[in-house]
């Protein structure tokens, strides 16, 4: 039995790309916070550090944008890194700065933010300046959104956003 030999691809095929992502915007309005502090020994076998720190600050809101997802409520977890200083970021390569996951109500998120951002953003949180939380990231693929960017915001113009994002008055 003789078979034919494969035939080899031109090299000017064209390659197919994946499209780019829609960028979608999550508003948040903010409606309540709270802030976590725990201090303890590292109970690990071989610890780098002998001490477990553990600060995050907890947003619960309403989801003004997009519309049309299950539920409207949204509590997003913000996590201190060191990792995120300047001198030690620069070995990273991050897929994004945090996710969104929708399994329930209500939509969970997790965002990573500097170490040294913490104190500035909990005495605006203390202030009561801060009104909203703007994300950006690839729309819901299987209940998960990967989030590129975000931003604390006293106000939000309708400037500031895409066009077609519209914010209740």
């Amino acid at each position: 039995m003789v078979t034919e030999p494969k035939q080899k691809r031109s090299r000017k095929a064209k390659r197919r790309h994946r499209p780019r992502e829609e960028i979608v915007y999550y508003v948040v309005a903010i409606e309540h916070w709270d802030w976590g502090y725990s201090f303890s020994l590292n109970g690990e076998r071989q610890p780098i550090d002998p001490y477990n720190e553990f600060r995050h600050l907890h947003v619960r809101g309403r989801l003004l944008h997009p519309k049309g997802l299950k539920t409207e409520r949204i509590e997003l977890t913000l996590l201190p890194s060191r990792d995120l200083e300047p001198g030690a970021r620069t070995a990273l390569r991050p897929l994004g700065v945090g996710s969104l996951d929708c399994y329930g109500d209500p939509i969970t998120g997790l965002l990573s933010l500097p170490e040294d951002a913490l104190p500035p953003i909990l005495q605006m949180m203390i202030g009561d300046r801060f009104k909203f939380v703007v994300m950006h990231g690839t729309k819901f693929t299987r209940w998960r959104a990967t989030l590129h960017g975000f931003r604390l915001e006293t106000k939000v113009d309708s400037d500031d956003l895409p066009e077609g994002v519209e914010l209740p008055d």
